[in-house]
């Protein structure tokens, strides 16, 4: 089981996504990750703003793709998408409350179909928001 996984949200060509939920007020940490897919994507989390932006790094016919856990009172797991080819990225923006805890992976996968492909996915990097 993914971290914080309690109810899976796949966003397909929405490019930003809003997230209401409550929280504690503590300053945020960044975290990014690469795949380890020959760091065919990148993810990375920036608190200040709580974006996440999906870089995909490889001509490989695969699109970029980010799992992202956000661990309030509803826990919520993402999978977010970029379909757009190498050398592009895609930024989805978030509203979660300062200090909630959030966990994110890059992966590779399949738009067309939301496939991820699990084996490519990298470790989980953790931060706040």
């Amino acid at each position: 089981m993914r971290p914080f996984q309690r109810m899976v949200c796949t966003v397909g060509t929405a490019a930003a996504v809003t997230v209401m939920m409550s929280g504690n007020a503590w300053a945020g940490t960044d975290a990014h990750i690469n795949a380890k897919n020959y760091y065919a994507s990148m993810v990375t989390f920036t608190a200040d703003g709580e974006k996440v932006n999906i870089i995909d790094e490889e001509a490989d016919g695969h699109s970029a793709v980010a799992i992202v856990d956000v661990n309030d009172s509803s826990p919520l797991t993402y999978t977010l998408w970029n379909y757009k080819g190498k050398s592009t990225g895609m930024l989805y923006d978030f509203d979660i409350p300062e200090g909630t805890p959030v966990v994110i992976q890059a992966c590779v996968g399949e738009y067309g179909t939301k496939t991820v492909d699990w084996d490519s996915c990298g470790p989980y990097a953790f931060g706040k928001a």
